[in-house]
């Protein structure tokens, strides 16, 4: 659940992702905007963009979600530029001062990022002569040590850092999280089959191609005109993508037949008719 894509694969469910939050935070998040993915931010052409791992809003806030397995040095400054980009992103959006959301930028790491075992580092601007003064500017930075969930009194969030420590379940919440990560799991083997099948697809047609260009050379040569040379090229370019684009639909429908997938599955995937997928 701690890398990039599992997490994000399981935050796309917003009952998760609100779930996830409000555990993480202590607050009560309302309806939230489809979350973002890898979102990238990078609003002027020259500047240093961002990718984000997960992107959510409610009404009121916005928050950045980070996994991090790794503690560098430079950390806290990135926090610093990913929440200013935040603000410059939705002031671009046509928002002014006033209008900004609370932001938080979210870091679940899976060493101590500030060696001292807490559990939840969390960090607001506040005045260096007298800190009951809060600059209250809406913006805040939290860090979560996974390894110290034993440390954790509050039960729910307690529960959540074990489980992306151990992968170990022992909430309601944790369990649902697991049956999402177990079909995800799944589904990614699907896709892992159907990638191999990608890149069966471009030696195909790499191989197609260079055939279909030998064919179209010959061709254009044995006429001994410069027309058709260049016309049998093309014509062998066509003809080679067209063969191995086909062979591959082939491949990848009876691969598809064998798991059992239903019919209309296997058209919409591959673009051949019932038919020809029954007679394979």
């Amino acid at each position: 659940f701690t890398d990039d894509f599992m997490f994000g694969t399981v935050m796309k469910n917003k009952r998760i992702c609100k779930g996830v939050l409000e555990r993480l935070l202590h607050i009560k998040v309302g309806k939230i905007e489809y979350p973002s993915l890898q979102k990238t931010i990078a609003p002027f052409y020259e500047s240093k963009g961002i990718r984000l791992d997960v992107y959510v809003s409610d009404p009121d806030r916005v928050f950045d979600i980070e996994i991090q397995t790794s503690i560098p040095p430079s950390l806290p400054k990135r926090t610093r530029y990913y929440q200013s980009l935040m603000d410059v992103d939705n002031f671009l959006r046509g928002q002014s001062y006033a209008e900004l959301k609370e932001s938080y930028v979210i870091f679940i790491c899976t060493q101590d990022p500030f060696g001292k075992g807490l559990p939840v580092y969390t960090f607001r601007n506040v005045c260096g002569e007298d800190d009951g003064i809060f600059l209250d500017d809406k913006s805040v930075k939290v860090f979560y040590n996974v390894g110290a969930y034993g440390k954790e009194d509050e039960s729910e969030l307690s529960a959540l850092l074990e489980y992306l420590c151990e992968r170990r379940a022992t909430s309601g919440f944790t369990q649902q999280i697991d049956e999402l990560v177990e079909k995800a799991k799944r589904n990614e083997k699907f896709r892992s089959w159907y990638m191999s099948l990608n890149i069966h697809e471009d030696d195909l047609r790499r191989e197609s191609l260079q055939q279909g260009e030998k064919i179209g050379f010959e061709r254009g040569v044995a006429t001994g005109i410069r027309k058709g040379r260049r016309d049998g090229l093309l014509q062998g370019r066509r003809d080679g993508i067209a063969a191995g684009s086909y062979q591959k639909a082939r491949e990848t429908a009876k691969l598809m037949a064998e798991r059992k997938y239903p019919l209309s599955e296997i058209h919409l995937m591959t673009g051949l008719s019932e038919a020809e997928i029954e007679k394979l």
